[in-house]
C-alpha cells in the first residue's frame, strides 16, 4: 500500500514541478478521482512538501521552494 501511495506522491510532485495546479487539474492529469487527488494533495501539504493558495472556491497547489 505504501508503495502505491509514494508513487502517487511522486507523480503529483512531478506535475507541480511544471506548474501550479488545482485539484481538478491534478485529477485529470493523473486520471484519478477528485477525491483521491484531494487526499494525496492534503497529505503532501501536511508533510510540508507543497503549498496551497485559496483563490475563491479553487485551491491552487504548488511545490514549496
Amino acid at each position: 500500500m505504501s508503495r502505491g501511495f509514494n508513487m502517487f506522491e511522486e507523480k503529483i510532485k512531478k506535475c507541480l514541478r511544471r506548474r501550479s495546479m488545482t485539484i481538478e487539474e491534478v485529477s485529470k492529469e493523473l486520471d484519478i478521482s477528485r477525491a483521491t487527488a484531494s487526499k494525496y494533495l492534503l497529505v503532501l501539504e501536511t508533510k510540508n512538501q507543497i503549498k496551497r493558495r485559496d483563490i475563491g472556491k479553487a485551491k491552487l497547489f504548488f511545490l514549496k521552494s
